[in-house]
């Protein structure tokens, strides 16, 4: 059985007059990618925040790792990498110096360090880029040292909130691809995004609304509910959204279809 990673259970979160997280429960698996998928405002932000002890909330309680998460649990927070949506870097400092500050708080040993700022480096692809300056990076690209100095310590759970918001195709293909690789090497992560194109290959999804989980499921089976995803003003992606309108003119197209590939396999097969 795999080990949880995060235990949240009946989480309410409120401001003043508004529930932003509202009766949340939910487990990650170790070695799982979970896509928080929703709106702007829907609660996604808030519940990472509380998982890392960053917000106090009302009612509920939240494991990680199995220990229960408080302000002060430095211990858990070591194995923990957060990237959140506003970029954080040293101005005055290049790329690598960045990526090696952020590591050097959490590994001493300066040829270890090395190791991880390198594949750090390498996993994001900004190999051109190590003397560079923040000032003199593209969007793209500056999101990528955000992530990298996030990752470089290798954490064992990684949490990404909007990290691809803004930037051009290139840097967020091989951020999709990174987080991936992430996963492959054995990080839990948590990936909080309003485009539905980046959780097709995710392990597993969440769709919420005003702080609560309206659908969960496999990528696949959530977004067969295309009338749902549409009425939260989700971006549903292309492909999808043409195979629903497809079968409901009586197109006879096998499955449910998310991405390209599949809508031209389905489609090649009707015709032959």
């Amino acid at each position: 059985m795999m080990e949880k990673v995060i235990e949240v259970s009946h989480l309410t979160k409120e401001y003043k007059n508004l529930k932003a997280i509202d009766d949340l429960s939910f487990n990650v698996y170790q070695g799982e990618i979970l896509g928080l998928l929703g709106p702007n405002g829907c609660g996604k932000s808030t519940t990472i925040n509380s998982i890392l002890s960053l917000l106090k909330y009302q009612e509920g309680f939240i494991k990680v790792f199995g220990k229960e998460m408080k302000p002060d649990s430095y211990d858990l927070k070591a194995k923990i990498g957060v990237i959140f949506q506003e970029v954080a870097v040293f101005d005055e400092l290049n790329v690598y110096d960045n990526i090696n500050y952020f590591c050097g708080l959490y590994i001493r040993d300066k040829k270890q360090r090395k190791q991880y700022v390198d594949d750090a480096i390498n996993l994001v692809g900004l190999n051109d880029f190590k003397k560079f300056l923040p000032k003199q990076l593209s969007g793209g690209l500056l999101r990528r040292l955000n992530i990298a100095c996030g990752i470089a310590h290798k954490p064992k759970l990684i949490f990404l909130d909007e990290p691809t918001v803004a930037v051009d195709p290139q840097s967020r293909n091989h951020i999709l691809d990174g987080i991936k690789k992430l996963r492959d090497q054995g990080a839990t992560i948590v990936y909080t995004t309003h485009y539905m194109e980046e959780v097709t290959d995710v392990d597993y999804v969440f769709v919420m609304e005003k702080g609560k989980v309206v659908l969960e499921g496999e990528p696949r089976s959530v977004f067969s509910n295309i009338d749902t995803l549409k009425k939260l003003r989700l971006d549903v992606p292309v492909a999808a959204n043409l195979a629903h309108k497809l079968k409901d003119e009586g197109v006879n197209l096998e499955g449910d279809i998310i991405d390209d590939h599949e809508l031209i396999a389905a489609i090649e097969k009707l015709i032959r």
